[in-house]
């Protein structure tokens, strides 16, 4: 039976990009403690769905969803014409759309929203995976594996876009500067097809560990998004990383050594340094995980988008080498797939 593969994967973000300097101005912070959060970050800039001439940080609850919409929508047509382009289709070769967003809600959803606009055919088959946080890209690419699997010949269009930024919220918790110091706004696409060229998707799993569940996520004090973030994500994503390879890994008895690219969440500097740890890794290995964290800051789910589109831009695996890509999201939940060139 063949197995589905990833025939492109595209990225799209805002025309606006902002230094970590000037996010501290537009933040407002002026204690050492929060301006530390965003110096020590190792994120250099971000990219955010806003308008630095006429961005206020006390928009309602209105404008932040309006926003979202708008965001949500430019950024996911421009990421899904993307792949769809270097795979070499038009939209109307889809036959399964698998959209995610946590940063905003759309009723209709958003791949009801976008069918349209991409031109799809008016039978496609679509699922819309919502406030599932940052792993959710990785859920959706099951869903669509899924459907490639049960449906083989057929074409899947996966996409994840955040807009962190609709998300902000000036208070006095610490946990909402961290939030403002690395999140950001961006797009992910990914162009699945059965027996391509491409890396193949051998294995799905999915770890939860409930008894963390409080511990990441969004609560809506009055209707606004707020990040909920514990200090302890760092301790438990790099746990779950560790944990997620090992089962990835025993889907087919291999060794650590035996992975060619790790395609690891960007979650922040200090998730990725435990999970480089506790996986053994090299730096070379994490090298494209951080290069997106530094020059993209943290987009929730659309980020192991970038992160694979990074590594398969740099990387030329050979024939029948592996790879592991992990998400992280709240449940607290690690999402994996085991890829085999």
């Amino acid at each position: 039976m063949p197995l589905p593969t990833i025939a492109a994967v595209a990225t799209a973000t805002p025309p606006h990009r902002f230094s970590q300097a000037e996010l501290l101005a537009l933040a407002g912070y002026a204690d050492a403690q929060r301006r530390g959060f965003f110096n020590r970050s190792d994120v250099e800039g971000r990219f955010l769905y806003i308008d630095p001439a006429t961005f206020r940080p006390d928009e309602t609850v209105d404008e932040l969803g309006e926003r979202f919409r708008r965001g949500a929508l430019e950024l996911g047509e421009a990421a899904a014409r993307r792949s769809l382009e270097r795979a070499g289709w038009d939209a109307r070769d889809v036959d399964f759309l698998a959209t995610t967003t946590c940063t905003g809600r759309l009723t209709p959803s958003l791949d009801a929203r976008l069918i349209g606009r991409l031109g799809c055919r008016p039978d496609v088959q679509r699922v819309h995976v919502g406030d599932t946080g940052c792993a959710s890209a990785m859920v959706a690419l099951q869903q669509a594996s899924n459907y490639l699997i049960a449906n083989p010949g057929r074409r899947a269009l996966v996409l994840a876009v955040e807009i962190c930024s609709a998300a902000y919220f000036l208070d006095d918790r610490l946990e909402s500067a961290v939030a403002h110091a690395i999140f950001a706004d961006g797009a992910g696409a990914v162009a699945l097809a059965t027996g391509g060229p491409g890396p193949a998707l051998v294995a799905h799993r999915t770890l939860f560990r409930p008894e963390h569940l409080d511990a990441m996520g969004f609560e809506y004090p009055g209707g606004r998004p707020r990040v909920i973030l514990s200090k302890d994500v760092r301790r438990i994503g790099a746990t779950m990383m560790g944990e997620m390879a090992a089962i990835l890994l025993a889907t087919q008895g291999l060794k650590r050594e035996d992975v060619r690219c790790w395609i690891l969440h960007s979650a922040g500097r200090r998730v990725i340094d435990r999970a480089r740890t506790l996986l053994g890794l090299g730096e070379e290995q994490v090298a494209h995980s951080r290069a997106v964290l530094r020059r993209f800051g943290n987009m929730s789910s659309a980020t192991i988008l970038f992160v694979l589109e990074a590594t398969l831009g740099a990387e030329a695996p050979a024939p029948g080498e592996w790879g592991v890509m992990i998400g992280l999201g709240p449940g607290f939940a690690a999402e994996g797939a085991l890829l085999r060139w």
